[in-house]
């Protein structure tokens, strides 16, 4: 017994000693840090809308049309859209908006553009809701 447990060590310290150390992976990769944001600024009888949606091709077929038809159906009328995507899949949306939707409706709308797995919030847009008549 001892004979085959020490040809057996001898077996397995060879195999490790001859296999080759494979070398560290030292390929250079650049991130690329991306964040969902969304601003608003109201302008009278309107909003403008700047929202930046990443992976957008996971969501969309063409640039932000899911978030569209999401939009229109919380705030109505949208005017002067545009959207692009840039080289990483993150969409830029711009359009405009009547004062009827606000910046939770908008949060709601991209909510469930993105099939609820990402809240893109618009309630700390830096803005801009419509001012109190104080009624």
């Amino acid at each position: 017994m001892h004979a085959s447990a020490v040809l057996a060590l001898v077996i397995g310290t060879l195999g490790a000693v001859a296999s080759p150390v494979s070398s560290p992976n030292n390929d250079v990769h650049q991130l690329v840090r991306r964040a969902n944001q969304c601003k608003s600024l109201y302008g009278g009888s309107d909003i403008r809308w700047s929202i930046y949606l990443d992976n957008d091709a996971y969501y969309n077929k063409k640039c932000g049309n899911g978030c569209l038809d999401n939009i229109r159906g919380r705030c109505g009328v949208v005017t002067s859209w545009e959207c692009s995507r840039d080289a990483n899949n993150r969409a830029h949306m711009n359009f405009y908006t009547t004062i009827g939707c606000s910046n939770y409706d908008m949060t709601q709308a991209l909510h469930a553009c993105t099939k609820k797995e990402q809240t893109i919030d618009c309630t700390d847009s830096g803005i801009n809701e419509a001012p109190s008549l104080g009624f």
